[in-house]
């Protein structure tokens, strides 16, 4: 009964050894149980052991690419900012690459270019309907053209009502506004050439020199300075600034009749003869149609932008392209060879304007339109009797008969109480 029962011990000892492992690979063994219960959180596999790290997703540890994703989107959204007490949400959102110093500029630089120049851009602004380019996803994503009111719009915006649209226009009146429209990436302003609060009546003629890819940079400043002469020749003065572009525009302010209000047919129609005067003189280098095609070696010289719904980039206004270059005010000293206008940027702007004080003599400069009608033609320049004529509105026929420069510079002025109907105002806040 001893033997039998000792030999029923050892068995069961035996059995025992051959089930329950002991020392390293119980410990191996341990492992490979917690390798396959974190294996079965993440999709079930399992792994043996076999002295070798299981794979990462096996053990729960993530690659550090995957580790820095999730960093990242555990940290807090950035918080708004206050720019002159307008909130400018994701404040650090990219508006351009690359500001021309190889820093990009985001939402907040913008809001606060907008703040340091306002009080210089406002006159150029206040009261005139004004076109919006925006890209909230900056100037690599798409991009937004705004003219009329929006749902949502910043009571720090006003709307202004021009003749023939039943929809208001937006107007910038304060400096506010300008951080305003930051906060929604408006990256470019374009503003009509009307005297302000009035529409329908022209403040400012804008000539604007647009360049065939192959012309070079020097051909452009001998055009505006040749528009700036023949300008000054007939009583007018005249500014430039660079576009953000390849161009120039070359800017004549009009003084208010006193009495009479001008009238847009007329100042377009002067502002083409003037560009057809030089195209004439010089074809190989002007033309006055826009075609690219027959562009080639020369330069378009652009009276469009002297109507009642056209509109010009605004002075210092951003350009949505890269380098986040400006339209950029200058002195006529400086319009000359080696004038380089991608130098002009968000960045170099602010100094440079409050450096160099262009266009300080603007408003004071402003001069009479009808009084260059007529020296136009007292000089034997030429007459502007069949643009006129071809450039008025049927509805003033009247007018059609204009037999001299003299009588069409009488005609263009009009009584205040025939257009009082037509006169528009500046609305209140959105």
């Amino acid at each position: 009964m001893a033997k039998r029962k000792l030999s029923k011990y050892r068995a069961k000892r035996d059995f025992k050894k051959t089930v329950e492992p002991s020392g390293a690979r119980a410990a191996a063994m341990t492992e490979g149980a917690t390798s396959r219960s974190m294996s079965g959180r993440s999709g079930g596999k399992q792994f043996i052991a076999t002295g070798k790290a299981p794979p990462a997703h096996a053990t729960g540890k993530r690659s550090g690419r995957a580790k820095s994703v999730t960093s990242r989107s555990r940290l807090p959204a950035p918080q708004a900012v206050s720019v002159m007490g307008v909130s400018i949400s994701k404040p650090d959102k990219e508006l351009w690459p690359d500001g021309g110093d190889g820093k990009t500029v985001t939402k907040q630089d913008l809001a606060e270019y907008y703040a340091t120049v306002g009080d210089w851009m406002l006159p150029h602004l206040e009261g005139r309907p004004c076109s919006i380019i925006r890209a909230p996803d900056g100037i690599g994503g798409q991009r937004f053209f705004q003219r009329h009111a929006m749902s949502g719009m910043s009571n720090l915006l006003d709307l202004i009502k021009v003749s023939g649209d039943h929809q208001a226009y937006v107007a910038i009146n304060r400096v506010e506004g300008l951080v305003a429209v930051a906060q929604t990436a408006g990256l470019e302003l374009h503003p009509g050439g009307c005297v302000p609060g009035k529409p329908d009546v022209p403040g400012r003629l804008v000539f604007d020199l647009d360049p065939a890819p192959d012309v070079r940079f020097d051909g452009v400043i001998k055009a505006a300075l040749e528009i700036r002469d023949r300008l000054a020749a007939i009583g007018l003065v005249s500014f430039c600034k660079t576009t953000g572009g390849k161009g120039l525009h070359v800017v004549t302010p009009l003084a208010q009749e006193k009495g009479a209000e001008l009238d847009w047919s007329v100042a377009k129609a002067f502002a083409r003869e003037i560009c057809r005067q030089m195209a004439e003189a010089a074809p190989d280098k002007y033309l006055l149609n826009m075609s690219k095609n027959e562009r080639t070696g020369r330069i378009f010289l652009d009276y469009l932008r002297n109507d009642r719904v056209s509109t010009a980039v605004g002075p210092l206004s951003p350009r949505a392209r890269e380098g986040a270059p400006v339209s950029m005010p200058v002195h006529w000293a400086q319009v000359r060879n080696g004038l380089d206008p991608l130098k002009f940027t968000i960045r170099t702007a602010p100094g440079l304007l409050s450096k160099n004080k262009p266009w300080e003599d603007y408003a004071a400069a402003a001069r009479s339109l009808v009084s260059a009608i007529q020296k136009i033609t007292n000089t034997g320049q030429a007459s502007l009797d069949e643009s006129v004529a071809r450039e008025m509105p049927k509805r003033k026929a009247a007018r059609n008969s204009v037999r001299g420069a003299r009588k069409a510079a009488k005609k263009t002025v009009t009584s205040p109480r025939s257009r009082s109907n037509n006169s528009t105002k500046v609305a209140g806040r959105a």
